[in-house]
């Protein structure tokens, strides 16, 4: 979840300082900017799951039943979905702290309906709706399939799209408005 703050906070602080003038007047388009943004991003998570999974394995003995291959890549999608909804949420802040603040709002509630903490299936209703609509919930699916079960990726491809197509989504949203912004 680092990802959405280190994310949410990049375009506002560019504005803050100054910068995102500079960012202006070059030949550079928004997709390019924005692609330019999470890149970096992507390699620190790819890190940081390197560390969590080996501190798993060495530590908490936690079997990967499935592809090394496979986890990467379910990751990797999750990081891009999360990298494209902190690029989302800065590109509707003001400030950092508002960007702060957006960030907190949803990761409160990724962490409570994912099934993370509690089971999924004991939510009500409206919450396991909403719970639907964040990256969190399909990547534990996604994650728990491929570590616990060593399923494949074919049996999990529902769930892959799905979080393929929330990036998507969030990556063009980021990239029209900022878009509109530079006008």
């Amino acid at each position: 979840m680092t990802m959405i703050l280190f994310t949410a906070v990049a375009i506002v602080r560019e504005r803050e300082r100054g910068n995102l003038e500079l960012l202006i007047t070059t030949p550079v388009r928004s997709t390019e900017l924005m692609l330019a943004k999470i890149l970096p991003y992507v390699m620190i998570g790819l890190v940081q799951v390197s560390l969590v999974l080996l501190l798993g394995v060495l530590i908490f003995a936690v079997p990967i039943n499935g592809k090394l291959l496979d986890v990467y890549l379910v990751t990797l999608t999750f990081i891009v979905a999360n990298l494209a909804l902190g690029l989302m949420i800065s590109t509707l802040a003001q400030t950092q702290f508002q960007a702060m603040q957006m960030m907190v709002f949803i990761l409160l509630p990724s962490i409570l309906l994912s099934g993370f903490m509690f089971p999924f299936d004991g939510m009500p209703e409206p919450a396991q709706a909403i719970s639907e609509a964040l990256p969190l919930t399909h990547f534990i699916r996604l994650i728990r399939g491929v570590i616990l079960r060593g399923a494949g990726l074919d049996e999990l491809a529902r769930e892959l799209m799905i979080l393929w197509g929330f990036a998507i989504v969030a990556l063009t949203f980021a990239v029209k408005r900022f878009h509109k912004r530079l006008d």
